[in-house]
């Protein structure tokens, strides 16, 4: 369940403003010939001195939590923007993006993305191994086929890490996967929850 930020401050304004601007930039009901262009206007807001702290935003009680924070929205132009922040050494499960395009941009720190393609065959599903990516501080990984399946991770075991996270549409819902040694996977759906609102 959405909730009101807990820490009002931990998000700079001006940095707010800065990226709202960007993503508003977007055309109504965006597809993925918008993906490059706003990842371009989006590569300086790490560079921002007000560029939000991954440490100010990852939950403080021990151990610290995974935390989804929506920062923009739009039913009606059709994205979703969120900040994500990293606890030391969080990994995801292996999943999908419901069918939307996608941006994921490190702010701090720096994130393994391991990207698979998902292949469906009479009473299969297979996940094929594409590449891995380790993505620094204004890296981003994009993403715009609707059978792209991954999973990240904060690489270090030490710091938080904070990342920009785009999305066409409303990112409600996804398929986490588990695989066997033959690349057979087995999806769950889950629900992509929100921990707190920052609009």
């Amino acid at each position: 369940m959405a909730t009101s930020h807990p820490n009002p401050g931990a998000v700079d304004p001006a940095w707010l403003h800065a990226a709202r601007e960007r993503l508003r930039e977007l055309p109504h009901a965006p597809g993925p010939t918008d993906i490059e262009p706003l990842l371009d206007r989006l590569a300086s807001l790490p560079w921002i001195n007000a560029c939000p702290s991954a440490d100010a935003l990852v939950q403080t009680r021990t151990p610290p939590r995974y935390r989804r924070l929506l920062i923009d929205g739009d039913a009606r132009r059709g994205y979703t923007a969120l900040l994500i922040a990293w606890p030391p050494g969080h990994r995801t499960p292996l999943h999908d993006h419901d069918g939307l395009w996608g941006i994921e941009l490190v702010l701090e720190g720096a994130l393994m993305v391991e990207e698979f393609r998902r292949s469906d065959t009479p009473g299969a599903t297979f996940l094929e191994h594409e590449r891995s990516l380790i993505l620094g501080i204004g890296d981003a990984v994009s993403f715009a086929n609707p059978d792209y399946v991954h999973s990240c991770r904060n690489l270090s075991v030490q710091r938080a890490a904070l990342s920009l996270h785009v999305y066409g549409g409303k990112f409600d819902t996804y398929s986490a996967f588990n695989t066997d040694t033959l690349g057979r996977a087995t999806a769950t759906r889950r629900r992509a929850g929100i921990d707190a609102v920052m609009i």
